[in-house]
């Protein structure tokens, strides 16, 4: 993924979108994508990696990821459909391969997110399940109150001169 990540970027720099034959709202939008794609190649992915790195099963982490590579999908596809229509073939040439691998990285993380989605699916449910077993299996809490019973009796006092007569 960073190796994709980083030759994308290279071949989305080596674009003189200024020196395409297109109107300006075309090439203003060009421009706006290719800034969008190489700021998100060179700092949202490798960050995003590198939380999957430190929490591989994550399923916030991958599908935030998956999202992200969605997102640069689109803005990628529309970038290469531009330099394939306006800029110089040279320029064109490797987008369509970064593209391809762009898309089945996506796929893959679509899989990998499906994938956690259905374990993390599958251990809330055991642990529902748990946790409504030990609920019944748990036995109910009685309190008796004994109305017969009085408080504990105390020890009546007595005196030294009483408890004893003098002995002479």
């Amino acid at each position: 993924m960073q190796a994709m990540a980083q030759k994308s970027d290279a071949d989305v720099a080596r674009l003189r979108i200024d020196k395409w034959k297109v109107d300006a709202q075309n090439k203003q939008q060009s421009e706006a994508n290719e800034v969008a794609i190489s700021r998100n190649l060179a700092d949202a992915v490798p960050d995003m990696l590198l939380r999957i790195q430190a929490e591989p099963d994550s399923l916030i982490a991958n599908f935030r990821l998956y999202r992200n590579l969605n997102a640069l999908y689109d803005s990628f596809s529309a970038l290469a459909e531009s330099a394939g229509a306006f800029g110089p073939q040279d320029q064109y040439a490797p987008l369509p391969a970064d593209i391809a691998q762009l898309d089945q990285l996506r796929r893959r993380f679509a899989e990998r997110v499906d994938l956690l989605a259905g374990t993390s699916d599958a251990e809330l449910a055991r642990l529902r399940a748990a946790a409504a077993a030990a609920k019944r299996a748990q036995p109910a809490s009685r309190i008796v109150v004994d109305d017969n019973q009085s408080s504990p009796k105390k020890k009546p006092k007595t005196s030294p001169s009483l408890a004893q007569p003098p002995q002479q």
